[in-house]
């Protein structure tokens, strides 16, 4: 039965606390031990002079189906982006969105110097390709990189360099283009067929939600985990950092790739994609639209950036304005000053009406971690949540993809094997 099971989870990321969920639903038991001091792993969000700062520029895809299926999106009073994108080039900002989901913008859109109107053509084709598809059709396409299927497709080399680049590079964190085409196509998908948003609370509201529901007593946090205890070829427990011994008759280990690969010894094949997010307190907004600002300049410091109080006010005090702008760069090459003076110098000339000078750094987020690479051919190389290991079960994006939808279907498929093990 279901309920004889004592599972416990290392990690109260996305993954760990679907997983626990999953397992206290269906009547069974299970403890979740996180060595920080809170829930959701990279996705939280920081309260620091009345604004809320994501860990690293992170929004919701509303369509994501685990997301549809796992948490309730009206308790979080998603704000939503508009869809599409600004773009800075030739010293003139350009808005490009799909003219269906934005009707005010389809003549500027249509109009916008960028590129060929065939590639204004060709996106919607391309949508009408990934809408008749379903994810599972998507994640068996022939595998390549993007930017190999995009040339196929028809785009321009235009279209590529001065709006796929920067936009996906705000999701994939790659500007090369070499991400799988199943990955794209998936979250092309998504975004086609959701809205792009944010909780009004923050991110952190998504994996808090998650926790609200759990059994009183089920999370130990400020708990971190030395190693797994084996009888033989089993895992029949951990051991914390004070020397706590907790046995379980299943482990779930939901932690970040190094530190499973750590604990569990098995080879877990990773490469980090690094990024960072530099918030700044705002006097005034920029501007007023509720987009994503791309630059697809080789050189480009700032790879996109956004107001996000235009689209989610409550992430600012009244009369203040939050923006965020991603970096593509190694963290450890420089210093707050330094990435706060190069931000305020690309993008003065883009509102030559504010003041530099007064747009306030809050703080920069040094994402080493912020997802693992996903190029063609990746999913060949995915460890599975069964390791072959008695009583250890893996968990986490690492197994699906590097995304919340990953982490969440990762939690849900590791919860369905705790629940078939055999005492």
């Amino acid at each position: 039965m279901a309920d004889e099971k004592n599972v416990v989870i290392v990690g109260a990321g996305l993954s760990g606390l679907c997983c626990a969920r999953t397992i206290q639903r269906a009547g069974g038991s299970a403890q979740i031990y996180e060595a920080s001091d809170g829930v959701g792993g990279r996705v939280r969000t920081d309260k620091q002079d009345g604004f809320l700062l994501d860990r690293g520029f992170q929004v919701m895809f509303t369509a994501y189906p685990a997301i549809v299926q796992e948490i309730k999106q009206d308790a979080l009073d998603m704000q939503a982006f508009d869809p599409g994108a600004m773009v800075w080039w030739d010293n003139k900002r350009y808005a490009i969105a799909d003219p269906l989901r934005k009707p005010s913008l389809a003549l500027a859109s249509a109009t916008a110097p960028l590129f060929r109107f065939k590639d204004k053509l060709l996106v919607a084709k391309l949508t009408a390709k990934f809408a008749s598809l379903s994810v599972e059709q998507i994640f068996r396409m022939q595998d390549k990189p993007m930017g190999v299927y995009l040339r196929q497709f028809g785009f321009s080399e235009a279209f590529l360099d001065r709006f796929m680049r920067p936009f996906f590079a705000g999701i994939f964190l790659e500007k090369e283009l070499i991400t799988s085409v199943r990955m794209f196509g998936f979250i092309y998908k998504m975004l086609s067929q959701g809205q792009t948003a944010l909780p009004a609370e923050g991110m952190g509201a998504v994996p808090s939600q998650i926790a609200n529901d759990l059994t009183p007593g089920t999370l130990h946090l400020n708990a971190p985990v030395q190693e797994l205890i084996r009888s033989g070829d089993r895992v029949t427990g951990i051991r914390l950092k004070d020397g706590t011994q907790v046995a379980a008759d299943v482990v779930v280990v939901a932690t970040p790739a190094d530190v499973a690969a750590q604990l569990t010894g098995l080879p877990i094949p990773f490469r980090w994609r690094k990024s960072m997010t530099a918030y700044f307190a705002l006097p005034e907004t920029l501007h007023r639209d509720k987009m994503l600002l791309l630059f697809p300049q080789p050189d480009a410091f700032v790879n996109d950036a956004a107001i996000i109080s235009n689209t989610a006010p409550t992430y600012a005090p009244k009369d203040q304005h939050l923006l965020s702008t991603t970096i593509l760069r190694d963290p450890d090459t420089l210093t707050d000053a330094e990435i706060a003076a190069q931000v305020r110098q690309q993008l003065a000339p883009c509102f030559p009406k504010s003041a530099p000078e007064t747009w306030r750094l809050l703080k920069v987020y040094r994402n080493r971690w912020a997802q693992f690479a996903q190029p063609a051919g990746v999913w060949n190389d995915l460890p599975p949540n069964r390791t072959g290991i008695p009583g250890l079960i893996l968990a986490g994006e690492i197994t699906q993809s590097s995304s919340t939808h990953g982490a969440l279907v990762s939690g849900q498929r590791a919860a369905g094997l705790a629940l078939s093990v055999k005492l």
